[in-house]
């Protein structure tokens, strides 16, 4: 005897792929439709009732979390030659972490931080390869657990570098990566207030009024320098803390890092810690173009399910697009899903494997010549990552 499924898992898959990966993916009635306008036949329709169902079964997530990680571990990294003083670390890893608020019911399952604003919300919690230009960890869990909870293991880190913003604080894990030979750069929070060992100024020029006072009490006004390099300690915990006066905003920008003064000067150090947008990049992909956003339903195991594809539809489509065009905008990619993306995914549901090699080779055409990387603007000097590239191989 064999059992007859109407929901059968690469069907399952592909549909919500497919409908994760357009913008207009707002409700499950909206996946349903899509699974039903991907079958061959009128028989293979599906009611709502049915699909909610199979979604709100605890193996729901947890299929989909097996498959986005088998994703992240075999799609290969795209091939990237990496600056010559980069090579000396055997990853550069950039780590952060998005919030997106559910349903008020889930906040038994998923508390949110600001009870008011958003009572239930989730945070994922993604670390991301520069060399390999891909995910390699992401979780979930609530928005009130705390970020330190999802740093990476330390001996992950061993010759890395790990960047990450100023919710990443933590001088018991700095130590931790010195004593495992890895980097960091991270992004000071402004009640930081160590003692200055050390001071120099953006050009490695040393200075000897600043030693021995505390780091608020070098104010704009008593330097005319606009990036001060000090060697500091709090508490028992000694590190490098570059300063940068923003005159725009009014206020100091502060990173630590244990890199060397003299392999990397202050404005080298502020420029690397520049390449963390990728990540942001891709938080924004994420919500904007592959619908990680607030899904209208109180079933946690539906809430799991569906931000772990929304994560394989990025995946796969980057995994694509980056094969296609080496200057890939991944904008310009997320926003076309639907020319040359979403036919792939129906070859795939159909097992027409024939089909899928005619369409792969016209999403290959279609990319090369409309999601090219142009330089823009505001892309120029050394905020874009090619140019950041380019002053480290110079």
């Amino acid at each position: 005897m064999k059992r007859i499924r109407a929901i059968k898992p690469l069907e399952l898959v592909t549909s919500l792929v497919a409908a994760l990966s357009k913008s207009n993916a707002s409700s499950i009635n909206k996946i349903v439709r899509q699974f039903n306008g991907m079958r061959l036949s009128e028989d293979e329709f599906v009611e709502y009732k049915l699909f909610h169902n199979q979604l709100a079964k605890q193996a729901f997530p947890e299929f989909m979390k097996l498959i986005t990680k088998q994703a992240m571990a075999t799609l290969l990294p795209q091939e990237h030659e990496m600056p010559e003083r980069l090579k000396q670390f055997k990853q550069v890893i950039l780590h952060d972490g998005s919030s997106l608020t559910v349903h008020p019911e889930l906040a038994s399952e998923f508390k949110g931080r600001f009870t008011k604003t958003a009572p239930a919300a989730i945070e994922c919690h993604v670390s991301w390869s520069l060399f390999e230009r891909k995910i390699i960890r992401m979780e979930i869990d609530a928005d009130s657990v705390s970020e330190h909870d999802y740093l990476p293991a330390v001996h992950t880190l061993r010759s890395c570098l790990f960047l990450a913003d100023s919710g990443y604080v933590n001088t018991p894990y700095f130590a931790e990566l010195d004593n495992n030979n890895a980097s960091y750069i991270v992004k000071g929070k402004c009640n930081l207030n160590p003692t200055i060992i050390k001071a120099y100024n953006g050009k490695g020029k040393e200075l000897k009024r600043p030693v021995g006072k505390k780091l608020k009490d070098v104010s704009q006004k008593q330097s005319s320098q606009k990036v001060m390099d000090f060697d500091v300690e709090w508490g028992k915990y000694q590190c490098r803390l570059i300063r940068c006066w923003v005159a725009s905003e009014e206020k100091f920008v502060i990173w630590l890092t244990n890199l060397s003064r003299a392999e990397f000067s202050a404005d080298e150090v502020m420029m690397l810690y520049r390449v963390r947008w990728q990540v942001e990049l891709l938080f924004k992909e994420l919500k904007s173009h592959n619908n990680l956003r607030k899904f209208n339903t109180q079933k946690k195991p539906i809430v799991e399910g569906l931000v772990w594809a929304s994560l394989l539809a990025l995946i796969l489509k980057r995994a694509v697009a980056t094969k296609a065009v080496e200057q890939i905008s991944f904008f310009k990619a997320a926003t076309n899903a639907e020319v040359w993306f979403i036919p792939l995914i129906q070859a795939i549901a159909d097992r027409e494997y024939s089909t899928l090699k005619e369409r792969l080779e016209w999403a290959y055409i279609y990319l090369k010549k409309n999601a090219t990387l142009a330089q823009q603007k505001k892309s120029k000097g050394n905020s874009s990552l090619n140019n950041i590239f380019s002053h480290f191989n110079s």
